[in-house]
């Protein structure tokens, strides 16, 4: 079955040599972890995991508030104590206009602020919105609300929700992450990042295990709206407010966001799933595949978002798209799920900057007219970041190969042996480099053979060439650093290596009475044994001598 396969590849431009069998498999294992050695290069922050306090869901009593110029339709809570994160929610049709106000520390109410629907989308689970972004009141203790539909009331119609996300033993060591650029061979790092053990996820809320998309083409900045004067040991309980919400109020089963950013410069993980891997989240109906959804935490739409919050969305945007050789300054056609509060409907085909905002695609205000200014300041620094795709020695490979591979799917990341490693959506594809030993590709039988074996970490070592054609036509072979990997439809993909390849090659490899390897080298008495097809090769490991028994 192999010849047919690699006449239609080089029929199509791709070359003889890059032909898979059909009888491997055509994708990577949606939650396989990586192969030892094999990182994913997002640095968590220097923590320990946090022990939080479970989160407490309350539905907040709206009475009638005392006469204002200004309270016109509105309803109030008050709360013996401090509210933290409140949301407004309804059942039926939503409200075309949702405000939101409570009262500050001078004892004055703040001003009217719109509230936008959160975008309820689970790709294939479509539901209409039922609730407004949660807001972060901190310790206020009186909330007015109000809704309108065709410029009538119906606040009558909506309910507060409010969530107290509890406390954790890290919330008052949790500052600024350190934000530095990745070196210049291969894609920029991540920065540090405050993981979901670190910030205290209640991991009994997840109700939906990580779902995988082959690869991320665009990032989605968004803003998470509420208060803009939270303090740095607050940033956590915000993000664990968020999670409950969106987790078990919306009944999402996780956090909407891929990642958050605080105004100090913080990054915290969202979704769970891995921030190297291509993870759909929940944060852009219609839009929630191929994108990775930033969202940087407080309302963005009078306030210019803060310097060390822009630099790490920047570095966010560049950790993703560098390793997955997107370039942050084109434009990329995504198509539209629809559902939602997607602009578009389902199978639209939308061109977006490859770093767009949340309102580009979704009937919101998101991420704030300040916000939407500052695009363009993080487009040019995730550009600056990501540098010269043409000089990534992995992407060079990836184009070369790509109708094999398909798309990148893991960001590039380091692995053992001082190199690294990106791994594709098709064929089990992965490309090593390494300044001693270039880059090369290892897929599908062979590459899953390679993985189990402990990849770059193994004792193959890395590979020296892309996946070959064996002489007698039959099989694929790839070498590595100390050893080869032969492949047959009949036999499967087996490691050789060391005085058992050396004798192997001088009878002729594949060609030779003994065929192609069908097991690994296991140890016997005195030595090692590996089988072949038509008999075995014995390593007597005190002499050195390699015997044929065929």
């Amino acid at each position: 079955m192999v010849a047919p396969l690699a006449a239609l590849l080089v029929a199509t431009g791709v070359p003889a040599a890059a032909a898979v069998p059909t009888t491997l498999p055509t994708s990577l294992p949606a939650q396989a972890p990586p192969p030892s050695g094999d990182t994913e290069d997002v640095e968590p922050a220097a923590l320990p995991a946090a022990g939080a306090t479970p989160a407490q869901v309350e539905e907040e009593r709206l009475t009638t508030p005392s006469p204002s110029p200004d309270s016109g339709g509105a309803r109030q809570a008050t709360s013996p104590d401090p509210l933290k994160l409140v949301a407004v929610t309804w059942t039926g049709p939503a409200p075309q206009l949702v405000e939101m106000r409570s009262r500050l520390v001078t004892g004055l109410f703040g001003p009217w602020t719109r509230v936008d629907p959160v975008d309820t989308e689970r790709d294939g689970k479509r539901s209409a919105s039922t609730g407004t972004e949660p807001v972060w009141v901190d310790d206020s203790r009186e909330v007015q609300v109000r809704a309108t539909t065709d410029g009538q009331p119906v606040t009558q119609r909506v309910a507060l929700t409010s969530i107290d996300p509890g406390t954790s033993s890290n919330d008052a060591r949790i500052a600024a992450a350190a934000v530095t650029p990745g070196g210049a061979t291969g894609s920029p790092s991540s920065p540090a990042v405050v993981t979901r053990a670190q910030w205290g996820a209640d991991e009994r809320l997840m109700t939906w295990k990580p779902e995988y998309t082959p690869t991320v083409r665009a990032v989605t900045v968004h803003h998470t709206a509420g208060t803009n004067a939270y303090t740095a040991a607050e940033s956590a309980a915000i993000v664990r407010g968020i999670y409950t919400y969106h987790a078990r109020t919306q009944g999402w089963g996780d956090i909407g966001y891929n990642v958050l950013v605080d105004r100090f410069g913080t990054v915290f993980e969202g979704r769970s799933g891995g921030l190297a891997r291509s993870v759909i989240a929940a944060h852009a109906g219609g839009f929630n595949r191929e994108t990775f959804g930033i969202g940087m935490m407080g309302d963005f739409t009078s306030v210019a978002p803060p310097a060390a919050t822009l630099e790490a969305t920047a570095q966010l945007a560049a950790y993703k798209l560098g390793g997955l050789y997107r370039d942050p300054a084109a434009n990329v056609t995504l198509t539209s799920t629809g559902g939602g509060t997607s602009r578009y409907p389902a199978g639209r085909a939308v061109s977006l900057p490859t770093v767009f905002a949340h309102r580009d695609v979704g009937a919101t205000e998101c991420p704030g007219n300040t916000g939407v200014r500052s695009m363009p300041t993080i487009r040019s620094r995730t550009t600056a970041l990501v540098g010269n795709l043409a000089s990534y020695p992995i992407r060079q490979k990836w184009l070369a190969l790509r109708s094999v591979l398909a798309e990148p799917s893991v960001v590039e990341s380091p692995t053992a042996r001082s190199a690294r490693v990106t791994r594709f959506s098709g064929v089990n594809g992965a490309v090593y480099w390494s300044s001693a030993t270039g880059a090369w590709a290892v897929y599908g039988t062979i590459g899953v053979r390679y993985d189990a074996l402990g990849a770059a970490g193994s004792v193959l070592g890395l590979p020296r060439t892309d996946e070959k054609a064996t002489p007698d036509g039959r099989g694929r072979y790839n070498q590595f650093q100390a050893g080869s990997i032969y492949f047959s439809p009949s036999t499967g993909a087996w490691p050789v290596r060391g005085p058992i390849l050396t004798r192997w090659g001088q009878l002729g490899y594949e060609r030779s009475s003994l065929g192609y390897p069908k097991g690994d080298q296991r140890a016997v008495t005195g030595g090692q044994r590996q089988d072949f097809e038509r008999g075995y090769l014995r390593l007597n490991t005190a002499t050195g001598v390699v015997t044929v028994n065929s």
